[in-house]
């Protein structure tokens, strides 16, 4: 192969390459935080800190709860009393974690498994908050307050996204797995080009300030789906609100998979000058070596 088409073919390798990482890293993030459910409830674990988040969420459960008892007249005023503080104070509880982390698990069922078993219709047309969990934590306590069985509901949920969204997560959930098919394509597609190349330092030059153009263009797209607020989420007052936090949530975490591609992008474009540096050095003495072979 002559040397200007090697020079051609590696680099269009390399080009098709970080168009191919370019999509492989966030589908791979997509299925790792999103798609799978340990990896959305370590996401969104954070976002049951946020106090206003809270608040909103500990009323809207404790609502649900109130409109679904109805507590005898001796222990009804006991009770009003008991719910008004939960409201406000249900974020302090020590249980309070796990009924969130619970609420996470069972609204990823809902949203990316369909729980088919749920009975409510609601979940397969739409995304929505299963807050159950922490009803049942308010019915729990206030059976321990009032000695009465409190009814709970088997789920209590907010609607975050309508049917359209519903359709975006669906091919979410279908695709981000496959994110290993462009992944390797680019490994594959890199590695034709370090085979073409006859200068590497060059090659890993170019790479590294390809990938640091990717990531730029990562770092931007992230910038503005922050900026974005919901994102089109939120079909109640407290889903808008639990959207905008997975939103900023899900852009903080992915800026560290971003930092982690900047890195790389400085290594190989270092790798690459260093390479081009000490090819320089090295063909003077070369030619010198061959002229003087060619006297004696």
């Amino acid at each position: 192969m002559r040397n200007p088409l090697r020079t051609f073919v590696s680099a269009i390798a390399v080009i098709f390459a970080l168009l191919l990482t370019a999509i492989a890293v966030p589908m791979a993030w997509t299925d790792a935080n999103i798609v799978r459910e340990d990896g959305f409830v370590a996401l969104t674990s954070s976002i049951g800190k946020d106090q206003a988040f809270q608040a909103r969420l500990a009323a809207t459960a404790v609502a649900s709860l109130e409109s679904k008892i109805n507590l005898p007249a001796p222990v009804e005023q006991l009770g009003a009393s008991f719910l008004k503080d939960a409201a406000t104070a249900m974020s302090t509880w020590p249980e309070y974690p796990q009924a969130w982390n619970e609420t996470l698990r069972r609204s990823h069922q809902l949203n990316f498994a369909g729980d088919a078993g749920s009975g409510n219709s609601t979940s397969g047309t739409s995304l929505v908050l299963d807050v159950g969990p922490l009803a049942k934590l308010a019915a729990d306590r206030l059976h321990t307050a009032t000695g009465l069985p409190i009814p709970t509901p088997d789920s209590t949920l907010i609607n975050i996204g309508g049917p359209a969204q519903r359709q975006q997560v669906d091919a979410i959930s279908a695709y981000a797995p496959m994110w290993w098919i462009p992944a390797l394509g680019a490994m594959l597609l890199f590695a034709l080009g370090l085979l073409a190349a006859k200068r590497k330092g060059p090659l890993l030059l170019f790479t590294g300030l390809g990938l640091a153009a990717v990531a730029a263009v990562w770092q931007a797209a992230t910038t503005v789906l922050k900026g974005a607020g919901d994102a089109g989420l939120g079909g109640t007052a407290t889903g808008g609100l639990f959207a905008r936090e997975l939103v900023a949530a899900s852009v903080d975490n992915f800026n560290g998979w971003i930092t982690v591609a900047w890195i790389a992008a400085g290594v190989l474009a270092v790798l690459g000058l260093l390479g081009v540096i000490f090819s320089r050095r090295t063909r003077p003495s070369g030619r010198a070596n061959a002229a003087g072979s060619m006297e004696g």
